[in-house]
């Protein structure tokens, strides 16, 4: 039943915890395995991850259709939501064993293309057969998430990941600390707790989903499964590498050191990522069970909330920048660079708001049409990025990205038609963007002038965002009024002689009561 569901708010802090908790684990962890594997071993182990996540492609998009799948079947019987479960499971298991073999077999070939040292590569080849083992694990555990989150058992699930990032991060390092600093020794360790990672998320499964092993896998789902998870794999191959393009062809065209100028203020822009991912993850479930109109109104509201919550930061994050990376890195890297990440935050915006329009299709059934615009995007933002680096240096790539990010929110917006009052809706708050962008091109960064429109165009998206949620607008209203009236009371306590911290008596009949 829909009343049953855990809130939207709810799910949202466990999906924004589930995102934020393996950051500050990841700050903890690298610079130990820096410091105990050295930097070449802890590089290799990067591309080893990294072709390991380019074979979980193996999933076939069947973790987001198995989500899809089950959401839309939150009325239906348990035995069938299960049935799909096992299907998606038996399916995940051969893809995943298949990209297994084939890894073990290409690991070598594939490792042979990286200028790695003999014997550290001697360390990789050693462990190949566990590094293929942890692609079948990889595609089973997707299929866990996807079910548990088509289920909106977004506790549980962050919960069970935040435990598997936990033991994949640190049991390798007790590895390399304990045993010995090789990679054959940190790279079985990590594929255990991978191991490790899965049972956990099973056992979290039989409880939430809830798995009772009554209902054995059926033909008759492979086909909704196959057809939708072929557009989500199409979109999940093609995004990263247009998301990854600019710095791709920056080191092919300007070297290797302008990379690193470009990734430091591209990493700070893409932080405020992690917003709009939680309403995704958060809305797909729930987009997917309603009926059509329910969910246009659903993805509207959630669009308004999106919009007011991320426009502040983005309009503070523009003007903080270049005061943030000179106290950071220093001031000539950051008169190289702040202007890449002011440019950078303006895409980050609308993809941010781009997320809403690409979940209602997605939950609708309409995955291909996502799909079909990351096709469209691939050879005019190749074009566009060649041009302007040729012309423009870092700052056009930075501007290629950003607008690709633009055209793609435009389109997605219109191919959902989530109605034409939200392009009204979003004016206010993308000349806000816009606005603040050009003041810090046209006004010095230690400018009087530049710190003045700092303060006002801040308070003027703070406004606007109160403006425009009236029921945030009681919300902030009522918490003043109660801070106002607390100070109040405790002031007319002591100039009353009261000792601090007692209880004033209570208001007479005649006197009014101020507002809790």
């Amino acid at each position: 039943m829909q009343s049953s569901r855990p809130s939207l708010k709810r799910n949202g802090i466990a999906n924004f915890l589930g995102g934020a908790l393996p950051m500050i684990v990841s700050l903890i962890t690298v610079p130990l395995y820096l410091k105990h594997i050295g930097a070449e071993r802890y590089g290799v182990l990067a591309i080893v991850w990294t072709l390991q996540g380019y074979f979980g492609y193996f999933d076939f998009g069947l973790s987001t259709a198995t989500a899809n799948r089950i959401a839309q079947l939150s009325e239906a019987s348990e035995r069938e939501r299960e049935s799909v479960f096992w299907t998606a499971f038996v399916l995940n298991a051969l893809f995943g064993t298949l990209g297994g073999v084939i890894l073990y077999f290409a690991g070598s070939f594939l490792f042979s293309h990286f200028h790695i040292a003999p014997s550290i590569s001697a360390e990789v080849i050693e462990t190949l057969p566990f590094i293929a083992c942890a692609i079948p694990v990889a595609t089973l555990t997707s299929v866990f998430v996807g079910a548990l989150g088509g289920r909106e058992q977004f506790g549980p699930l962050n919960a069970a990941q935040f435990a598997g990032v936990l033991i994949f991060q640190t049991v390798p390092l007790l590895a390399a600390l304990l045993i010995a600093p090789q990679l054959q020794y940190v790279i079985r360790a990590a594929v255990l707790g991978s191991g490790v990672s899965l049972l956990i998320l099973l056992f979290v499964s039989i409880r939430a989903f809830p798995l009772r092993l009554n209902a054995p896998p059926q033909r008759r789902h492979l086909k909704p499964l196959f057809s939708y998870g072929a557009a989500v794999m199409v979109s999940n191959f093609l995004s990263p590498l247009l998301d990854s393009a600019d710095r791709l062809m920056i080191g092919s065209i300007l070297g290797p050191q302008p990379v690193a100028w470009y990734q430091v203020p591209f990493n700070l822009a893409t932080r405020a990522k992690i917003l709009p991912a939680v309403f995704s993850r958060t809305l797909f479930p729930r987009l997917s069970a309603l009926p059509a109109r329910d969910a246009v109104e659903l993805a509207v509201r959630a669009t308004h909330a999106l919009c007011v919550l991320i426009t502040p930061p983005i309009v503070f994050g523009i003007f903080l920048m270049q005061p943030f990376i000179t106290l950071w890195v220093g001031h000539d890297f950051a008169a190289r660079t702040t202007s890449i990440g002011e440019i950078i935050l303006i895409g980050v915006w609308a993809n941010a708001l781009a997320h809403i329009p690409g979940s209602h299709l997605a939950a609708g059934g309409r995955p291909g049409i996502v799909a079909w615009f990351h096709t469209l995007q691939a050879a005019p933002l190749v074009a566009l990025l060649w041009w302007t680096l040729h012309h423009f240096g870092l700052v056009g790539a930075a501007f290629s990205w950003t607008l690709r990010y633009v055209a793609e929110t435009v389109l997605l917006f219109w191919a959902a038609k989530l109605g034409g009052g939200l392009a009204r809706y979003l004016v206010p708050p993308t000349l806000l963007v816009m606005g603040s962008f050009i003041a810090t091109v046209v006004f010095p960064p230690t400018s009087i002038a530049r710190h003045v429109c700092w303060f006002v165009m801040v308070a003027a998206s703070l406004a606007w965002a109160l403006h425009a949620e009236p029921a945030w607008r009681k919300r902030a209203v009522h918490e003043l009024r109660h801070i106002v009236s607390k100070r109040f009371r405790t002031r007319s306590a002591f100039d009353a002689g009261m000792p601090a911290g007692a209880t004033p008596p209570p208001a007479s009949a005649g006197e009014p009561i101020a507002r809790q």
